[in-house]
């Protein structure tokens, strides 16, 4: 996911994103974190994840362009 995630390139579209998204990722699309003009769509599940710290990832659109993912405890 980490891989996947910091390799997509900034500034592409939530569809772009959308299009590009792993079969072993389940994005909650419908339901952004929203401040002004940002938007985190929470990562839900990653097949075979094994986080010990068991961290929340998103994925950060400003201006529904990708930033880049955010995690935290």
């Amino acid at each position: 996911m980490i891989d996947w995630s910091d390799n997509l390139e900034l500034n592409l579209s939530i569809d772009d994103i959308k299009e590009k998204q792993p079969d072993f990722l389940e994005i909650d699309w419908d339901n952004p974190q929203i401040f002004e003009n940002e938007k985190r769509y929470m990562i839900l599940e990653i097949k075979g994840n094994n986080d010990p710290l068991g961290m929340n990832n998103f994925l950060v659109f400003i201006d529904n362009k990708y930033q880049g993912r955010f995690a935290h405890k």
